[in-house]
């Protein structure tokens, strides 16, 4: 399996170089980093080369600091750069744009000419490339290394064993702010569920409001892990996999199957039981689409282990709740201010210098983490070209900039080797309504309000029928409108509107 050396300094760029191992994770290579490195007797500089003589391939981050001189004149981050060359690697590096704003504190001012000096020298000898935010450099990274992959097909990953345990959980959200509360109340549930109370909890809520990013955290959560003994597994239903593949890659994780895939669904559950019953494990089960496919898992619980499901759709978690008003776990959209830290730390020159229409901008994307992502994204881009920000705000609002723009790389899919646009990520959702119901979803974007309510008299005459109630249950069991039972009125929120009038546009 080929290897990727990461090299950079330490502290200033933790955020970054966690984005970089998790792109390596993802793409199947092995990264060799600071952050692993076991005792081994020999001085920084040493021990770091011997370190580099294992990789195939070595990747550079450099910011505003020098690096750490053990001796001579040179920092470690250069000795490593060119111990790289003198090995003959190929050398993909990633320097960070200099108009881009940078904490001061985290700049060295003491090595600064060695530090030019040392970029120019990488920028006139090796593959170059600019980045500003993590998620920038995330993505420009894992096309680097794509590009790497084909260019060296030795170094093609390997494929996971087919028997015996395999890892199951994703990589670390490298950007997660503002569930606190939510992570507390989740790791409450959980420790209860292995105590003998409800095994089952289900989240739900909008698309795009952080599920799968919340189940990821709390499955990395270190009390979590201490409590939870004996591993915790991860399984990703969707649309297109059924119980059988989901039990089947589960039966894999315990180590419990051979030939998992050729065998039938009640010999698996009886299997993944079997493993189960004596061990203190939580499984996650993201983006359940059918509950007839997510019950299956409920099945194989052991007395120890707590289960804990995400859906989109309203139905599929009543279905799968027992008792609805104690397990299904409603998770909502970020607070102002909790949206505008997410949107600072993606965008900080923006925000510092527009507060507060980067608070407006929160109201209006109506705290949505997934539209905040990729609003700073784009935000932090612009403002580095230099341009009017104030109105790329203002398109982000009306027009279809937010819809067309390309998710974060975390929805990147393995399948068609591409990451999709938001508007193909609702569409997920949208697809499955039959045409009669699409266009009446499609009418509420229409004609919403701000913020987009409506009661159920008036969605009756919008649509011209004489019951909209039928209609409405749909749209709430996919996740398309929420109950605003206090008031008797139903909630469609900002980017669902945007996608809904765009399902009338030619």
């Amino acid at each position: 399996m080929a290897t990727v050396f990461i090299s950079s300094t330490g502290l200033d760029l933790a955020d970054y170089r966690a984005a970089v191992i998790e792109v390596c994770n993802r793409a199947g290579l092995v990264p060799i980093a600071m952050e692993f490195f076991e005792s081994m007797g020999a001085g920084a500089t040493e021990g770091s080369n011997l370190k580099l003589d294992e990789a195939d391939v070595y990747l550079g981050i450099f910011a505003h600091r020098y690096g750490y001189i053990e001796a001579g004149e040179k920092s470690i981050t250069e000795e490593e750069f060119d111990h790289a060359k003198a090995r003959g690697l190929e050398r993909l590096c990633f320097l960070v744009k200099p108009t881009y704003a940078w904490t001061p504190d985290a700049i060295d001012y003491e090595h600064h000419e060695k530090l030019e000096r040392f970029k120019r020298r990488i920028r006139t000898s090796a593959i170059c490339n600019e980045f500003t935010t993590v998620d920038d450099l995330r993505a420009k990274v894992l096309q680097s290394l794509y590009s790497w992959l084909q260019r060296h097909p030795g170094g093609t990953p390997a494929q996971p064993p087919a028997t015996g345990p395999v890892p199951s959980v994703p990589p670390a959200p490298p950007l997660f702010i503002g569930r606190e509360t939510e992570i507390r109340e989740l790791r409450e549930r959980a420790y209860a569920a292995s105590r003998g109370g409800q095994h089952t909890t289900i989240v739900r809520g909008w698309p795009g409001v952080g599920k799968t990013t919340l189940l990821n955290a709390l499955a990395h959560d270190p009390e979590m892990l201490k409590h939870f003994k004996d591993g915790v597994f991860w399984m990703t239903l969707g649309e297109n996999t059924t119980a059988e593949s989901g039990m089947a890659t589960l039966c894999q994780q315990l180590g419990a199957c051979e030939e998992a895939r050729a065998l039938a669904l009640p010999e698996l559950v009886l299997r993944v039981r079997s493993a189960l019953v004596a061990k203190r494990a939580l499984l996650i089960l993201d983006d359940a689409w059918r509950s007839d496919d997510a019950a299956a898992f409920k099945q194989v619980v052991g007395p120890g282990c707590a289960l804990l499901v995400t859906t989109r759709f309203g139905d599929v978690a009543r279905e799968l709740a027992d008792v609805p008003g104690e397990q299904i776990y409603r998770l909502g959209v970020l607070s102002d201010e909790k949206g505008l830290e997410l949107l600072r730390r993606l965008a900080p020159t923006v925000v510092l210098q527009h507060p507060q229409p980067s608070l407006d901008l929160v109201r209006d994307l109506e705290g949505l983490p997934l539209a905040l992502r990729v609003a700073g994204r784009l935000l932090e881009s612009e403002a580095n070209l230099g341009t009017d920000v104030l109105a790329l705000m203002q398109e982000l609002r009306e027009s279809h900039c937010l819809l067309d723009s390309t998710a974060p790389d975390d929805r990147f899919d393995p399948r068609t080797g591409t990451t999709p646009t938001i508007q193909l990520l609702l569409k997920s959702s949208t697809d499955r309504l039959a045409p009669e119901m699409r266009e009446r979803f499609a009418l509420l974007g229409v004609f919403a309000p701000k913020p987009a309510t409506f009661d159920r008299e008036a969605m009756a005459q919008m649509w011209q029928i004489d019951d909209a109630l039928p209609t409405i249950r749909q749209l709430v069991d996919r996740g398309l409108l929420e109950p605003l039972v206090s008031v008797g009125r139903f909630q469609m929120h900002a980017l669902l509107v945007l996608h809904a009038k765009s399902l009338l546009e030619p």
